[in-house]
């Protein structure tokens, strides 16, 4: 299936509506080129679950800060941290501390930023810095705590405790819990169902997934699926990660592999790099190789994001190619809105082409119009739930509408 989100636009023939949006996305894609450098993936699955939201005092009351100067910046580092983007929510924390290092807000949000990505030992040593400057700013303490703890330093946990029941004698936050204060494994399930426009059966999808952050900063996931297209089913087996390798950098892998495949690739796989920018921006690139019963498709893309307040912007260009024949270029374009540190909403738009199997053991190239609504609903710090739905237009073949919910719960 298209790797944009499935829609499509009404009224006119297929292939213009095509060419409408293709002329609109490009449009967009020019106006963002126009602002700098193109923007960067968004957070990988499986952070650690050390927050940034209103804990953080506000830009006025910051320590040694022109707030005029900085609170847009600071907004933005904010929202940049509540949606998951935390390497581009470091950056932008980096480049405020490089003007002001000595405010204790900034480090705050450094650390945690730190700390979600498994960086431990950095995100003490800011913590320590900002303690430094201010000894009375209780929510580094709390996080210096949650860092000894997570580090299994029991000793160092029961000397930071004295000293906060010491300092802070009317919280009780510093008290040992019987529970871990973050999951760094997760499970996931959910699926999702097809309905095609012209009498076909319905397609389905069912899914498990774990994924799990390790000590040195890695996030690893593995995934069994089972699709079904018109009355045939294909069972698939998929495992990766994202890893830290280069400074300000992110690359991530995966493959899958499916038995007796009738319409997914035999094998797939795949490669990307992602890094964050400061001023809310962010760029990734990959490459994706499908192997079918019936040939080969090579796929190369580019994706760019910018985050402005709450809101976060985000632009794809796929180009894919079969072996020995046609190719294709596919557009998205995404809109999310975060108005909360534990809801997202979202609309993903595409069109263009792409090549896919139509049917049983057919891969062609067809046009594409869709669009995706998505939601994301935190319910608790182990509970939350995500939905989709909407619209793809297969060329002159069919068009499906579709829906789907998913549950993640940490272990």
């Amino acid at each position: 299936m298209s790797s944009c989100a499935h829609g499509g636009c009404i009224g006119a023939s297929v292939e213009t509506r095509r060419v409408r949006c293709s002329r609109l996305l490009a449009a967009i894609v020019i106006a963002l080129l126009g602002g700098g450098l193109l923007p960067q993936y968004h957070a990988q699955a499986g952070q650690a679950a050390i927050g940034i939201g209103d804990e953080l005092r506000k830009p006025e009351d910051a320590v040694g800060t022109d707030a005029t100067d900085t609170r847009p910046r600071y907004e933005r580092a904010r929202t940049l941290a509540r949606s998951g983007a935390t390497e581009a929510a470091l950056a932008e924390f980096d480049a405020l501390l490089a003007e002001f290092p000595d405010d204790a807000d900034y480090l705050l949000g450094r650390a945690q930023m730190l700390a979600r990505l498994g960086q431990n030992a950095a995100a003490v040593e800011t913590a320590e810095r900002a303690l430094d400057i201010a000894p009375d700013y209780e929510d580094v303490w709390q996080l210096r705590l949650q860092l000894a703890e997570r580090a299994g330093d029991a000793a160092a946990a029961a000397a930071l405790r004295a000293e906060v029941a010491a300092r802070f004698p009317d919280t009780t936050w510093w008290q040992p819990s019987s529970a871990p204060f973050e999951h760094r494994r997760w499970l996931s399930g959910g699926g999702g169902a097809d309905r095609l426009s012209n009498g076909a059966p319905d397609w389905s999808r069912q899914f498990l997934r774990i994924d799990w952050q390790t000590a040195g900063a890695a996030v690893l996931f593995g995934e069994i699926s089972r699709s079904e297209r018109f009355e045939e089913s294909d069972h698939s087996l998929s495992a990766g990660g994202v890893w830290k390798v280069l400074p300000e950098w992110h690359l991530g892998a995966a493959g899958a592999v499916t038995e007796d495949a009738r319409f997914s690739p035999d094998r797939e796989v795949s490669v990307d790099a992602a890094r964050g920018w400061t001023g809310g921006w962010g760029t990734a690139f990959g490459f994706r190789q499908r192997d079918y019963t019936t040939g080969d498709v090579s796929s190369y893309w580019f994706s760019g994001e910018k985050y402005i307040a709450d809101y976060r912007i985000a632009y794809r260009l796929d180009r894919s190619r079969l072996s020995g024949g046609d190719s294709a270029l596919t557009h998205a374009l995404g809109l999310s809105w975060y108005p909360t540190d534990r809801r997202s909403l979202g609309v993903t738009f595409g069109a263009g082409e792409e090549i896919e199997t139509i049917g049983l053991d057919r891969l062609l190239r067809t046009s594409i119009a869709n669009v995706t609504l998505t939601g994301n609903e935190t319910l608790s710090a182990r509970f939350s739930l995500s939905w989709w739905l909407g619209t793809h237009e297969q060329g002159n073949f069919y068009r499906r509408n579709y829906a789907g919910l998913a549950v993640r719960i940490g272990l």
